[in-house]
């Protein structure tokens, strides 16, 4: 039999959620105030460049990540794995997937330099890559403190990593432009990366759990579907700027990222709630097998949990829409205003997939990652289609209808997974209550009573 772990209360899953919101919205300021400096600075084709640049380096962080946040969730979340072994073991990976992603990344520019990534130095490809082992490095810390429900230490790394790149990226971009800008890439992944480090050592010595054998070997089998999946899954969500990139002028793809910039803030509420709900739904269900909680108990938190996400796509819709009239034509300049358009076409499928991200939080929690690898290779071939046969004839115009019904029948196919997986009904799951309304003013006196007895 395996030590046991006594099990600390669990904290308030809205008061997770809202921390998680600042620390999804944190980064995403960062990269639209960046983007409001290089459109001010030099205008749609370093804009274009900036974002081809990161779209580089977050598809190859992904490709190398061999899902090790998923894995590394799922097993601390379960009292598998020490916080100091896990930070150890899991910082070392990203020391070595790092570097192999840099040279792999580099392989990629060298096929595409001539046409996705022409006019971009080799150097600045080269200062883009650097940022990728503090990248995976931090990215693991938070997935250490997720699952600890360590919220403010997962909030803090965050918003270090935001407020370096404010800072320092969109200064640098004033005076050096797009140079300027691509530094801020690896500092403020480095901030972020030390920032986890010291968080998690302090809060490794108060820490009694006992690790269970091979936890890094159980973490990557784990986090292999799910990566598998992501990397599926990230042909819908990044793969069209990239294309983009090959069949248009930078100018066009610049204009493009700004609508999806803008129109990616709707899914800092709901993917705030994934990102507290996967080890809340991991632990719940490691209870019910226990049996110190129901499975119906385990399945009411969920319905809970769904409801709420779709509660949430009615602020995202209000809050981007308003954006994207206002914002654009105000903060980017004239020079920018289709993304105005450009952002109502992929509005309708952004808002559906920040439900379908729930939906897949939940079954990947429930234990079940291989669904999320199902719904990836279902719908990437789809994706490929629409890609190709719209953005050559119609550019972002194309890349944005592509997307937008991409992400639509992803979020179809979560639904089926999350039938199969729970067997909960649609209506409980999805058609939101009274009560869940009323339980946004008790998270605002939850909030308020944590702050007054601080």
């Amino acid at each position: 039999m395996p030590d046991t772990v006594e099990r600390a209360p669990r904290r308030h899953l809205g008061a997770g959620a809202a921390l998680s919101v600042l620390a999804q919205g944190g980064p995403l300021l960062g990269y639209g105030l960046l983007s409001i400096v290089l459109a001010r600075t030099i205008g749609p084709t370093g804009n274009g460049r900036f974002a081809l640049l990161a779209t580089l380096v977050g598809i190859t962080s992904l490709v190398v990540s061999l899902g090790q946040t998923a894995g590394i969730t799922h097993e601390v979340s379960r009292r598998r794995w020490s916080l100091r072994r896990a930070l150890r073991t899991s910082y070392l990976a990203a020391l070595v997937l790092g570097l192999v992603g840099a040279f792999g990344g580099l392989a990629f520019y060298a096929l595409t330099k001539d046409s996705v990534f022409e006019g971009i130095q080799v150097g600045l490809v080269l200062v883009a890559l650097s940022s990728l082992i503090p990248l995976l490095a931090y990215q693991n810390a938070e997935a250490i403190m997720v699952a600890r429900e360590r919220y403010e230490g997962y909030t803090t790394v965050e918003l270090s990593h935001a407020t370096t790149m404010i800072v320092l990226g969109a200064g640098l971009a004033i005076v050096y432009g797009l140079s300027g800008a691509v530094v801020g890439l690896p500092a403020s992944a480095l901030v972020a990366a030390t920032i986890g480090a010291v968080l998690l050592v302090r809060q490794g010595r108060r820490d009694t759990t006992v690790d269970q054998g091979e936890s890094l070997s159980r973490a990557l089998r784990f986090g292999l579907l799910s990566w598998g999946a992501n990397l599926l899954q990230q042909v819908n969500y990044r793969f069209d700027i990239v294309i983009l990139g090959g069949f248009a002028a930078a100018s066009d793809v610049g204009v493009y990222a700004v609508a999806v910039s803008i129109t990616a803030l709707a899914w800092v509420l709901p993917q705030a709630l994934q990102i507290v709900l996967f080890p809340r739904t991991a632990d719940l269900d490691e209870s019910a097998l226990a049996g110190e909680v129901s499975g119906e108990a385990s399945d009411t938190s969920l319905a809970k949990a769904m409801r709420h996400g779709v509660l949430l796509t009615v602020p995202a819709a209000v809050i981007v829409s308003v954006l994207l009239l206002v914002g654009v034509p105000l903060l980017w300049g004239s020079e920018f205003s289709q993304a105005t358009w450009l952002g109502f076409v992929l509005l309708p499928g952004v808002l559906l997939l920040g439900v379908g991200k729930i939906l897949g939080s939940a079954v990947i929690g429930r234990g079940h990652p291989r669904y999320a690898l199902y719904g990836g290779a279902i719908s990437m071939p789809v994706t490929i289609v629409l890609y190709f046969a719209l953005i050559p004839a119609f550019d972002a115009w194309g890349a944005a209808a592509a997307s937008s019904v991409s992400y639509a029948f992803s979020t179809l196919l979560g639904v089926v997974f999350f039938r199969r997986v729970t067997r909960i009904g649609m209506r409980r799951a999805f058609v939101p209550r009274a009560e869940d309304v009323a339980d946004y003013g008790g998270l605002m006196r939850h909030l308020r009573a944590g702050r007054s007895a601080q």
